[in-house]
């Protein structure tokens, strides 16, 4: 297995493209929020931190998806999953192997974005510095860390459904349009029907709303399920998609 993670490692880490996406993912978010935090006065408390990190961060987490996305694909694309197979009739651990490099890359690179993203904007910001409690303000519960950590874990599961879907539709373009339409357009365009056919609280089944939802500073309203039960549904629908991705790689001609 350690041999495998070594190779898929290499894999990731020689690809221009992915180097490409990683400086975006971080650069972006980190210079937006720098400068939001810098020239403008309405970063003063930890929810105006936090709301605008968790706009900026959805990028960072797309675009992790994207790399898992691509990283899967070009393996069908150039044929090198057909070596990869020979040399390990085993299919699941080379695909394991990829599947856990790509979940730490997203992981270590959301770390990134959002440790920097808040320090930056604290340090800018021309509040003090107690007016951005990560956890406890005066004797009350806070919930900045919780929607950090609700905004890595987006990212982490954007991961695996950019992966899960790299499996079953082995297409780069088709597949990293099915990642970024679905959330950008298919679900707005749903929720928008729910919305005019007064039945908002439908949207709750909406997974990637509910996933989003996880990174909000007060995801407990009355047409989402919350920051725990609705992460544990969309973390449901994204493994449903990898394993069901898994199975088809690891029954069907690579």
């Amino acid at each position: 297995m350690i041999d495998s993670l070594r190779s898929e490692w290499i894999k990731l880490s020689t690809l221009t493209v992915v180097k490409v996406l990683a400086i975006v993912a971080v650069a972006f978010p980190v210079i937006v929020v720098a400068l939001v935090s810098a020239l403008s006065d309405d970063i003063v408390t930890s929810k105006d931190l936090i709301d605008l990190i968790n706009v900026v961060a959805v990028l960072s987490a797309m675009l992790v998806g994207v790399v898992a996305a691509i990283g899967m694909t070009n393996e069908f694309n150039h044929g090198t999953i057909r070596p990869t197979f020979a040399a390990q009739p085993r299919r699941l651990q080379p695909l394991l192997a990829k599947l856990l490099v790509h979940l730490a890359f997203a992981a270590v690179l959301m770390l990134i974005v959002l440790a920097v993203s808040w320090l930056l904007g604290v340090g800018l910001s021309d509040a003090p510095s107690d007016n951005f409690p990560l956890r406890e303000f005066n004797g009350f519960p806070v919930p900045a860390l919780a929607a950090l950590a609700g905004a890595g874990l987006l990212g982490v599961g954007l991961t695996m459904l950019g992966f899960g879907l790299g499996m079953l539709i082995r297409n780069t373009p088709a597949t990293v349009s099915v990642l970024l339409l679905w959330p950008l357009v298919a679900e707005g365009l749903v929720a928008a029907l729910l919305s005019a056919l007064d039945n908002d609280e439908a949207v709750r089944f909406l997974p990637y709303v509910e996933g989003i939802n996880m990174a909000s500073w007060n995801p407990g309203t009355d047409d989402l399920m919350g920051r725990v039960p609705g992460g544990i549904y969309f973390f449901v629908w994204v493994a449903a998609i990898t394993v069901l991705g898994l199975w088809r790689t690891n029954r069907s001609d690579a």
